[in-house]
């Protein structure tokens, strides 16, 4: 069902597009992919974000496939929900449409972050937030490492700033196709709790829970890929069949 459609990813925090490489690795090849990327030398705020997402899509598709993580899951919602791209659908990955720990990022304003952030983070770290073993560990320190080449740290603390005051639940009823929210059973960034904006508000969702940490597509993608070819099977053939 995936087969000579075009995915348009949506990265994490980091906004490299690094995160989407084990989920590319085991995607049928005749899968067009757009990685968006964000700029790693200035500061933009949550709209400059939705937009220099929206001029990145090179395809005017309506069928593409958004697949939007973590960070980028109210930029997708906004680009959708507002009408602005078009899509045939979009998939959530382990995100949220406003801030989904308000109280941590008042604790983590006082905190300097800019310094945090360039300093070696201790693998138990790593292993408390991942829960994959050691394997697993090693990967995200990997990618982790790649990413502090090429993102600033004071980007990564303005992207946190605007997690912290996010919110568009308003554009969640508005979202005018088939969703996928796909929830890793072990998030320690994303709680439960910010699925329930998108049960109560999204008018077509569905929701797959896999086991894993929140960095998910990287930690398990091919449970993931089974969720995405299940899912966009269903809007197929719903389609298909004039439904």
């Amino acid at each position: 069902m995936l087969s000579g459609k075009t995915i348009v990813f949506l990265p994490g925090m980091d906004g490299t597009g690094l995160s989407f490489e084990p989920l590319g690795k085991i995607l049928p090849q005749d899968i067009n992919v757009e990685i968006i990327q964000y700029p790693t030398d200035r500061l933009l705020n949550f709209k400059e974000t939705v937009q220099w997402a929206k001029d990145q899509i090179q395809s005017d598709q309506k069928d593409l496939i958004v697949l939007a993580e973590s960070f980028s899951g109210p930029v997708a919602i906004d680009l959708i929900g507002s009408g602005q791209l078009k899509a045939n659908c979009l998939i959530l990955c382990a995100t949220f449409a406003r801030s989904p720990r308000p109280i941590l990022f008042k604790v983590l304003r006082c905190l300097p972050l800019d310094l945090i952030i360039r300093l070696p983070f201790p693998k138990s770290l790593f292993r408390h937030f991942i829960e994959g073993g050691d394997q697993a560990t090693e990967l995200f320190i990997n990618m982790w490492q790649r990413v502090k080449t090429l993102v600033p740290a004071r980007v990564l603390v303005h992207r946190l700033k605007i997690i912290s005051r996010v919110d568009v639940r308003e554009r969640l009823s508005s979202l005018p196709v088939p969703c996928l929210y796909i929830q890793a059973a072990s998030d320690r960034s994303v709680p439960p709790s910010s699925l329930f904006d998108f049960v109560e508000l999204v008018p077509d969702l569905r929701v797959k829970r896999i086991k894993g940490p929140h960095f998910i597509l990287q930690a398990q993608p091919l449970a993931s890929l089974h969720a995405i070819h299940h899912f966009v099977g269903l809007i197929t053939t719903a389609t298909a069949d004039g439904g």
